[in-house]
């Protein structure tokens, strides 16, 4: 190795490094299909059980446990007759081993691997969510809310909340529910004020919240093309990223480590790098349906995205190494 090479080495190897992500991030698009399943009626999904169960509720009709492996459903539970209107609100516990979704008349709670029903409480729900360890669900129906005791079913807070699909949130860092109030993200299901606020979004409107799976990272849509985050624990601002033209979107879903974003608008989908913006994957997983949700798995290996068209796939995700950028 001449002298030259050498005394310049640990420049050339950056600026191989460079190169090859700026390749990587040029070619980004259709990332590898792993499995795919049929569940007509799909509107949400979720994943359970150590990533080897797919949660897709129906739009308010019912919800299904489709092996993430194979695509094969597992179980189902439904009611008699399709309703004559839809439902939104899918939640599991962090272990998966409780969910919570959301039907025509009622929003309901079942023990996950067996869909053994758990309880039900009267009511339409516009989005819900699940503590990390199962034991409370919060609902809204747009403008009134309830936080219920899954072992026994009793309110035991209700009043006014706001929120629609995608907005209600349980921050595991906080031991707390969050959601979008006018310009604030705010604490919910409590008496009295909120015991956390983050209210640093100037005239920015936040209507759409995902966090890691610490919990500790949020990310917040703060219109259809700027999502900021945070550290929500500091109330530390990280950066925004601007998602203009192509980039606009309707669902998001931050991966558990925080290093990923995906956000679908109509038929397409997107996945960026957080910490740059670029993106690392951009294609339209259904063939020209909308995508209806999106959900990355706990390790945020795989991302599994439901269609318009009652397809669930599951797709493969780019690991955070040096020769990507983040």
């Amino acid at each position: 190795m001449s002298p030259f090479v050498k005394s310049h080495l640990p420049f050339l190897k950056s600026l191989g490094t460079f190169a090859l992500a700026t390749v990587l991030a040029g070619c980004a698009g259709r990332p590898r299909l792993v499995a795919e399943a049929s569940a007509p009626g799909a509107s949400e999904v979720r994943w359970a059980c150590h990533d080897s169960l797919l949660v897709v509720a129906l739009g308010g009709w019912g919800v299904s446990l489709i092996e993430s492996g194979s695509g094969h459903e597992r179980a189902g539970w439904r009611l008699p007759e399709i309703p004559s209107h839809s439902a939104h609100g899918l939640a599991v516990s962090g272990a998966g081993e409780t969910l919570a979704v959301a039907t025509a008349d009622s929003v309901r709670v079942l023990a996950t691997r067996d869909l053994r029903p758990l309880f039900a409480a009267a009511g339409n729900a516009a989005t819900l969510a699940l503590s990390a360890d199962g034991s409370r669900l919060l609902w809204t129906d747009g403008a009134f809310g309830q936080l219920l005791d899954v072992g026994s079913g009793r309110a035991t807070w209700q009043g006014l909340l706001g929120g629609g699909p995608g907005s209600l949130q349980w921050a595991e860092a906080l031991e707390k529910f969050v959601v979008p109030l006018d310009l604030r993200v705010v604490s919910a299901g409590e008496e009295g004020e909120p015991s956390f606020t983050l209210d640093v979004f100037e005239d920015a409107r936040p209507w759409k919240l995902s966090l890691s799976a610490t919990g500790r990272t949020l990310a917040v849509a703060e219109s259809t093309m700027h999502v900021s985050v945070w550290d929500l624990p500091t109330r530390h601002f990280r950066r925004r990223l601007v998602l203009g033209g192509t980039g606009r979107f309707e669902k998001l879903a931050l991966s558990p480590d925080g290093q990923l974003l995906a956000t679908s608008l109509g038929a397409r989908a997107r996945v960026l790098w957080v910490r740059s913006g670029h993106t690392a994957a951009d294609w339209a997983p259904h063939e020209g349906s909308t995508v209806e949700d999106l959900a990355f798995a706990s390790d945020g290996s795989r991302l599994a995205t439901v269609g318009g068209n009652g397809t669930v796939r599951t797709w493969a995700m780019p690991a955070a190494t040096d020769h990507f950028p983040r």
